[in-house]
């Protein structure tokens, strides 16, 4: 796949890593520039692997061999602090609003991409909520697993 590059300073560089786990996350931001301003921004400490725009651009801001900062506290399972173990994918989307078709379309992509990549079962493709209940609630309710679990992408409902 082809990616467009955005970097972002906020990862722990690693030489190798196994991937387990694909999160799925939305910005929670008012548009992509404020949304990517964050993921780069050395104050908030957040990022992560990839951003998919509204209009279904793929950003690469980390390489998948580094630690990407964006689930924070989490658990699923036996495994926690789940950062060491997933790539997390970010949505432009406010969390109040559709997923736009072709986000979605490459989101499904990207997943399909990953999964293959580093041999991801699709149980282990979550949105942020799963992982940190008490926490987050991103991807959030308007978010399709159901599309996703037809596509054989993941098993969350």
């Amino acid at each position: 796949m082809i990616f467009k590059k955005i970097s972002s300073p906020n990862f722990d560089q690693k030489s190798s890593r196994k991937v387990k786990y694909i999160i799925v996350h939305y910005t929670g931001m008012k548009n992509q520039r404020v949304a990517i301003a964050r993921l780069q921004s050395k104050v908030a400490k957040v990022s992560s692997h990839y951003l998919i725009s509204k209009n279904g651009n793929i950003y690469q801001m980390v390489d998948d061999i580094n630690v990407a900062w964006h689930a924070g506290k989490s658990k699923w399972g036996n495994d926690i602090n789940l950062n060491s173990k997933s790539i997390g994918i970010e949505l432009v989307n406010k969390g109040n609003e559709k997923y736009p078709n072709i986000q979605i379309k490459n989101l499904c992509l990207l997943i399909k991409y990953l999964k293959n990549k580093h041999k991801i079962n699709k149980k282990h493709v979550l949105g942020h909520s799963h992982i940190s209940p008490n926490r987050k609630i991103d991807p959030g309710p308007l978010f399709p697993w159901s599309y996703l679990n037809k596509k054989g992408l993941s098993k969350i409902y």
